[in-house]
């Protein structure tokens, strides 16, 4: 039981350092303003996404359109409506955000310390999944691995 509480706080503990790093970001444009001055207004984003089930299986979906400002979690839940697929998450609310614990047939193993955790273009998440608002041309990638801490 003690185990078990350990990896508990060591997933919101690492939950916490990503939202404090994350918060530290500067928030202007990577390329610069004026390259995002110049880039036309849409009110919706086209995404991708693939989910890493393990042993060899990916689903992916390409060109999917979202309204401007959603997140990673807003991508999940469409994915998982549109074409039945199980998701579990649990929301901790302010700064601690959303856990991912069940995407279809995998959930969580903390015994094995297995997770769902995603990538935005190969770099990996940050902030939660509910926190990260999509751009357009993210790729989104969901991995249930082992934990990158």
């Amino acid at each position: 039981m003690i185990k078990f509480i350990s990896k508990i706080i060591i997933v919101l503990a690492i939950f916490l350092a990503g939202f404090y790093f994350g918060s530290q970001q500067a928030l202007s444009p990577a390329d610069g303003l004026a390259n995002f001055i110049n880039q036309p207004f849409s009110p919706e984003v086209k995404v991708s996404l693939m989910l890493d089930f393990g042993a060899d299986e990916l689903k992916t979906f390409n060109n999917l359109t979202l309204p401007r400002n959603s997140t990673i979690l807003d991508l999940l839940k469409k994915v998982s409506t549109e074409n039945n697929l199980a998701l579990k998450y649990k929301d901790f609310g302010g700064d601690l955000g959303v856990l991912i614990e069940t995407i279809g047939d995998k959930t969580n193993n903390t015994k094995e310390n297995i997770y769902w955790q995603y990538w935005v273009n190969n770099q990996y998440a940050q902030v939660g999944a509910g926190a990260y608002q999509l751009k357009n041309g993210d790729a989104v990638e969901w991995k249930y691995t082992k934990s990158q801490f």
